[in-house]
């Protein structure tokens, strides 16, 4: 028994500290044959039904004009109606992140008494 557990404790240096690889071990195991999943039916139907799935997850849709710096005092002195100089230009495209993602760039509109933004570029994958 002893020559077994430090054959295990050679093998798996882990295992004499909580067992931490063997729990990382246990939580990627691969499905039994058995035990497989619908997503491993390659028809055209499931296909669809799983992007029509996933076509209604909401996901965070933010716009950022611009950023600056400023001191702890310069922000405690800000007050109704002072304006906070952005980096960029009035011109400049907003970046568009989805979930924190930059995907987009475009330029600032009003759209029926808000504001909105129109696409000019879409960010393609580095």
């Amino acid at each position: 028994m002893a020559e077994e557990d430090t054959q295990e404790a050679t093998a798996n240096p882990a295992a004499e500290e909580g067992g931490a690889t063997e729990a990382a071990a246990e939580s990627t195991s691969v499905p039994e044959e058995g035990n497989q999943t619908s997503s491993g039916d390659s028809s055209p139907d499931s296909a669809q039904n799983n992007i029509d799935f996933l076509l209604d997850v909401p996901v965070k849709l933010t716009a950022e004009l611009g950023s600056c710096k400023m001191t702890m005092q310069e922000l405690l002195d800000l007050g109704l109606g002072t304006v906070v100089q952005l980096d960029q230009p009035a011109n400049a495209n907003v970046d568009l992140f989805v979930n924190q993602k930059l995907v987009a760039r475009g330029e600032v509109v009003v759209a029926e008494d808000n504001f909105g933004i129109r696409i000019k570029e879409i960010v393609s994958k580095p």
